[in-house]
């Protein structure tokens, strides 16, 4: 049975240039962060042009970030912009940034590394994917194909690293 991080889909950690290692766990934060970005968790997934004539770099920064987010990993910031008929998107990219010293992932990675970086991404995502249970389609499982709508209570602008438990905001003066 699986159970805690496993299902979060941790499979391997990925080097960085300062000399440590970040494992890539993709929680449903995560996946709604490669969800917001590329439209859906499939469209991340082809994000990466791997004939070499399209971007490559861009979105394994954006792909591992998403793996990176969490209690004692990265922070994302992003800016985001609602149309008209009120959908609110996520516009650029968005940047991670460690918790403890601010520094950007994108700063971190190693193109070298981008091989096991892609190997590590498609591994963890796979496994989170099949811990939540969708390892194996309806046709499958000998259930009859079921069409769910999902409604998005929406992004927030930006996120904020956070604050130790021993802050206490300055008083007013009042």
């Amino acid at each position: 049975m699986t159970q805690g991080l496993d299902l979060l889909g941790g499979s391997g950690t990925i080097p960085l240039s300062d000399g440590t290692e970040i494992t890539l766990r993709y929680s449903l934060r995560a996946l709604a962060l490669l969800e917001a970005r590329y439209g859906s968790v499939e469209a991340a997934q082809t994000a990466l042009d791997v004939t070499g004539k399209g971007a490559s770099f861009g979105p394994i920064a954006q792909l591992v970030g998403c793996g990176a987010v969490g209690p004692g990993g990265f922070e994302p910031h992003y800016r985001e912009h609602q149309d008209a008929k009120g959908e609110r998107k996520i516009s650029g990219d968005i940047t991670f940034r460690r918790r403890t010293d601010g520094v950007d992932l994108a700063d971190l990675l190693m193109p070298s590394e981008l091989a096991r970086y892609v190997e590590t991404f498609n591994a963890a995502l796979t496994k989170a994917i099949r811990g939540l249970g969708n390892d194996e389609t309806p046709q499958e499982s000998g259930a009859a194909p079921v069409t769910v709508e999902t409604v998005s209570p929406g992004l927030s602008s930006t996120t904020s690293p956070s604050v130790p438990s021993t802050f206490l905001p300055a008083t007013s003066g009042t």
